[in-house]
């Protein structure tokens, strides 16, 4: 199927890393997985990626112009001045019983946890997946233990261990039951990697009432590929939040899907996404009902500029025996040029009677009516672009913490620069 890893890579990353042979197997699936299946057409230009150089001896997280390390992101600001800070935190952490650890680290210090979790959300069922399985070098691993609560919300920065951005990452959260934990990854500077190239894959188990909440702030450079797998287990009684934010990369491909296995279990999917000048965002979420009384809920709402391109992805699947069943689908987008291009790719697949279903969405432009109603009260036609596309991200905006929210106004404000196009 083209270029590729080849096994002597991956068994030289892991055997250079130290790893246990379970895992060395299972890197060896994923490559397996990645050599037999044909990758989807928006995934070809991965054919011509050096993924040997990219893992290979010596390689460094920078971009090759010699860009310095990324900048923490908002919330971390205040935290940054002393390291004091963060272990406090860390050492709070831990006398609730939350391990928080890199998951080359987990995998050495639980490695029994690691190995009951690892890819049991994320398997390697598809090229993507299979591609980060085999090649995975860093991320985070999150363990709240029963009835534990994080006292704050959780990032990569705060980590003893945390050295930067990883080309081909892996975050893994286990949240047992009637636990709580938030999540919060993304950095507002624009990120660079090796070969422009970022390729996750986060997998949350949520036990038996637990709550989780994952909120992905991406504003990669706009060089950078960005292909991500978001996907959790959802038992009775839990839930979980994924709150999504895209204003950066070259391309984006990232559908977080939700399996709602236990009754009584629900997940709620807020996103929004910023396409502009040669961005082409492909976001949306994936309900899965395979149990009783479950309920979900996907709010997408994407804004195009300047020739950029969106595509607003919503699948709801309810399987046999998943009655009692709720779910609701919102989705609006918002041209600001006749250059740029919106499509929405619905989904609804219902396998039992009593299920309720609703959908509804909308594409709008700014329009003269609004900009001339604005104009007559002094408001130029900038301001007043801005002023909507502002409250279109309102509804992910206001699900995050304070900092970050502020941080997204302005990022989204120096894209917007001179209004529509």
């Amino acid at each position: 199927m083209g270029a590729g890893p080849n096994e002597g890579v991956v068994r030289d990353l892991s055997r250079r890393r130290g790893e246990p042979e379970w895992l060395l197997r299972l890197r060896l699936r994923g490559l397996e997985g990645f050599r037999s299946e044909h990758l989807p057409p928006w995934a070809s230009f991965l054919h011509d990626t050096d993924f040997d150089e990219m893992v290979g001896p010596g390689t460094v997280d920078e971009d090759e112009r010699g860009a310095p390390p990324p900048a923490l992101t908002p919330g971390l600001t205040a935290l940054a001045a002393s390291e004091d800070a963060y272990r406090a935190i860390r050492k709070d952490l831990e006398s609730h019983g939350i391990r928080f650890y890199s998951l080359s680290s987990a995998v050495n210090r639980i490695p029994d946890r690691i190995k009951e979790h690892l890819a049991s959300v994320v398997p390697p069922d598809d090229p993507i997946a299979s591609l980060n399985a085999a090649l995975w070098t860093e991320g985070s691993f999150v363990y709240v233990p029963p009835g534990a609560s994080a006292s704050v919300p959780l990032q990569a920065e705060i980590r003893e261990d945390y050295a930067g951005v990883e080309p081909f990452e892996r975050n893994l959260i286990v949240a047992d039951r009637e636990s709580e934990v938030t999540y919060i990854e993304g950095c507002t500077a624009p990120v660079y990697t090796p070969e422009r190239l970022h390729l996750s894959a986060i997998e949350i188990v949520a036990l038996p009432d637990s709550h989780s909440r994952y909120i992905a702030l991406q504003n990669f450079a706009k060089e950078v590929d960005n292909l991500v797998t978001k996907r959790a287990q959802v038992h009775a009684g839990a839930s979980i939040e994924w709150v999504d934010v895209n204003l950066g990369s070259r391309r984006t491909n990232k559908v977080p899907r939700a399996d709602l296995v236990g009754p009584g279990a629900s997940a709620e999917f807020i996103g929004f996404t910023l396409a502009g000048r040669g961005q082409s965002e492909e976001v949306g979420a994936e309900m899965v009902h395979r149990a009783p009384r479950t309920r979900s809920r996907i709010a997408n709402q994407a804004v195009v500029l300047k020739g950029g391109r969106s595509a607003l992805h919503s699948g709801v699947r309810v399987v046999v025996g998943a009655t009692q069943v709720a779910s609701s689908v919102e989705w609006s987008a918002l041209m600001l040029d006749s250059d740029s291009r919106v499509e929405t790719i619905p989904g609804i697949e219902v396998d039992e009677a009593d299920a309720e279903i609703a959908q509804e969405g909308k594409v709008r432009k700014v329009g003269e009516e609004m900009l001339f109603y604005m104009a007559s009260r002094g408001v130029t036609e900038e301001e007043a672009t801005r002023m909507v596309v502002l409250g279109v991200a309102t509804a992910a905006t206001r699900r995050i913490p304070v900092e970050y929210a502020v941080e997204v106004d302005r990022l989204i404000e120096l894209e917007l620069g001179g209004g529509i196009g």
